[in-house]
């Protein structure tokens, strides 16, 4: 916790943090675990919980009226500086060096961009998963997208990490991330950002294309608007061959969870899933969480 004065506050110049950023951010960053989700839980209470409404104390007012002065007139620029003028946010970027302060701004310029008109999707309060006691998200296609068409607008981010941080930072029930386990790199890694909303189906419409520290997701077939932009976690997800699925393709055909098995609707398995040569676990379902600890003072 960093602790500073009034006369410190007055002096925040987030001049240098403005300068020279990009609408659509580069993929690469280096952000620790720690860093990434803290940046993700402070990043999503500014940008995704007030314009979804789930932060209900005068404290969100401020960042509500941001984030929607943000979709009404999309300037971006104006948009962070009104962000870097919120004094909890100035608070918490005074523990971090310029470099990670840019960080932050660009984390929250991925979130901007989920309800930016240029992005092609948007996203939906959803009431399908029991397991997420029917209140997540689900994101949905405002226009047309061809088949290998990227969404470059929607990505995740992902940070390594050593056994001794997963299994001291994961805590299942309490932080709602993603980890992802690379074949490749032989690690574990922290999967967040505005595609951690991306909800399982067993006939998705895209797929992940990882890149280095992020990831940008490719359309596997023609999508209409109104579609939603769903992945595949995997064939073990939901309990042995996806039993527990609660998905619009299970749902169709009979399947998973709508055989009519009252157990099968109780909980995910925690079984790994496989993206591409890659396993990715979650912990639980990212959805629309209502934030622990997160405070803006306006």
């Amino acid at each position: 916790m960093v602790i500073i004065s009034r006369e410190n506050l007055q002096e925040f110049d987030a001049g240098p943090i403005l300068t020279s950023f990009k609408e659509i951010p580069p993929g690469d960053h280096s952000l620790t675990p720690f860093e990434l989700a803290y940046f993700d839980d402070l990043a999503t209470t500014l940008v995704v919980d007030p314009l979804k409404r789930y932060l209900k104390h005068l404290e969100g007012d401020r960042a509500r009226e941001i984030a929607r002065n943000f979709v009404q007139m999309g300037d971006v620029r104006a948009t962070l500086q009104d962000y870097l003028a919120i004094p909890s946010v100035q608070t918490f970027l005074t523990g971090y060096p310029l470099n990670k302060r840019r960080e932050f701004r660009d984390h929250v310029l991925r979130f901007l961009q989920m309800f930016s008109v240029k992005s092609g999707f948007s996203i939906e309060k959803c009431a399908r998963y029991s397991q997420e006691g029917n209140v997540g998200a689900r994101l949905i296609a405002t226009r047309a997208w061809r088949k290998g068409e990227k969404l470059s607008r929607l990505c995740g981010v992902i940070s390594a990490m050593t056994e001794k941080e997963e299994d001291t930072f994961l805590l299942p029930g309490v932080n709602d991330f993603s980890v992802m386990y690379s074949t490749r790199k032989q690690c574990a890694q922290l999967w967040l950002g505005p595609g951690a909303y991306i909800n399982h189906d067993c006939n998705p419409t895209c797929h992940w294309v990882p890149s280095g520290k992020s990831a940008v997701i490719e359309a596997s077939r023609d999508i209409e608007a109104g579609d939603e932009i769903t992945i595949y976690y995997g064939e073990g997800f939901f309990g042995e061959e996806n039993e527990r699925c609660e998905c619009v393709t299970c749902e169709r055909r009979g399947t998973g969870a709508f055989v009519g098995a009252d157990e099968n609707r109780d909980t995910l398995s925690g079984a790994s899933v496989e993206l591409d040569s890659d396993k990715l676990r979650r912990v639980t379902r990212y959805g629309l969480r209502e934030r622990r600890g997160s405070s803006l003072s306006s």
